[in-house]
């Protein structure tokens, strides 16, 4: 019944939009459209500026500022991009194959997970234990 009452009330609820407002609308169900049906072009885009962003690294420029800059991991942002005593199991497995195939220094290609499009540079390897800089940057 209460379902029912707002479904009523909805009407009444929403803020008559003016025309630029209306305009946002329909870009951002664009995107969302895009988005949903497999944003290619969204996609594409992520992909073309993570790799002008690690061209910059493999050109000599220091990941650790540009993770700063750039990452939109909100768990490694304040650290240049960095987690440290990394062991397998803790990240996602297309992260993790990244991460442990590479020696120090070294720098991967780009590769999709769920959250977006990343690259990793070990830092550090102590057996098992490594510590790696990523930066994420997520299609949107």
């Amino acid at each position: 019944m209460k379902q029912l009452f707002f479904l009523m009330l909805l009407p009444f609820m929403l803020k008559a939009q003016t025309p630029a407002e209306s305009k946002s609308k329909e870009t951002e169900e664009t995107a969302i459209e895009k988005s949903e049906s497999g944003g290619g072009d969204i996609k594409k885009e992520a992909r073309e500026k993570l790799e002008a962003i690690r061209q910059r690294v493999l050109n000599g420029e220091s990941m650790s500022v540009l993770a700063t800059l750039y990452t939109q991991d909100p768990g490694s942002v304040k650290t240049g991009g960095l987690y440290m005593n990394v062991v397998r199991g803790q990240f996602v497995p297309e992260f993790e194959a990244a991460a442990f195939n590479l020696t120090p220094g070294g720098l991967s290609e780009i590769f999709e997970t769920q959250f977006g499009f990343h690259f990793v540079q070990v830092v550090a390897r102590r057996g098992d234990v490594i510590d790696v800089r990523h930066i994420l940057i997520v299609p949107k």
